[in-house]
Order: C-alpha cells, then sequence, then structure tokens
C-alpha cells in the first residue's frame, strides 16, 4: 500500500522556506522533504540523532543541522524532532480513518 502526504502547492513562497532556499539553494528543500517523509514515516516523531538522519538522508550533516535548526521549520523538544503540521496532518488522517472503519463496521454489522 502506497500512502501520501499533502503537499501545499506554494511551499516554495512561505519565508522560512526561502531563507531555506537563500542559504542552501535546492538541497535544503530537498532536506527538509526528506525530513517530512521520515516524520511521516515515524508518526511524526524522530529521535533527533544527526549521525543518524545525515545516514538516512545520505547528506552532509553540517547542512542538515543547519536545515532542522536555523529556519523554525522543525521542533527539537526532549531530543525528539518533529514538525507541527506533519503531526496536525498524522491527527487529521487518523481521525478519518476511525471514522470510516466506525461507518465500515455499522454498514456491515462487524
Amino acid at each position: 500500500m502506497k500512502h501520501w502526504f499533502k503537499h501545499d502547492f506554494y511551499t516554495c513562497n512561505d519565508h522560512k522556506m526561502q531563507k531555506l532556499d537563500f542559504k542552501h539553494p535546492v538541497v535544503g528543500y530537498g532536506i527538509f522533504f526528506k525530513v517530512i517523509e521520515l516524520l511521516y514515516q515515524n508518526n511524526g516523531k524522530l529521535e533527533y540523532d544527526l549521525d543518524f538522519i545525515s545516514f538516512a538522508i545520505s547528506y552532509d550533516k553540517d547542512v542538515i543541522n543547519s536545515v532542522l535548526n536555523d529556519f523554525d521549520l522543525f521542533t527539537i523538544q526532549d531530543e525528539v524532532l518533529s514538525n507541527k503540521r506533519v503531526l496536525e496532518s498524522i491527527k487529521e488522517i487518523t481521525e478519518k480513518s476511525e471514522k470510516a472503519r466506525a461507518s465500515a463496521n455499522r454498514r456491515y454489522g462487524n
């Protein structure tokens, strides 16, 4: 089963993303979305381990550190990396799935 997440049409016009692109042209944008994918794959939270994240993304640790820390795009609290938008989206997906499951159970008597 393939999963997907919403990608805002104008992400590149967001002020924070423009600052990211100014400092790390194109690469920063790619790192941002690779980290977003990792967060979705890990229920919205990831241990803040730069060595692992650098390995998983296959890119320079200093640039990844900058993307994660310098643009207010991610939250790092108690050594856990997250993104508010990802957490909200996962909550929305979960709620829709639970409603659909309940509706199917009512319809089919499970």
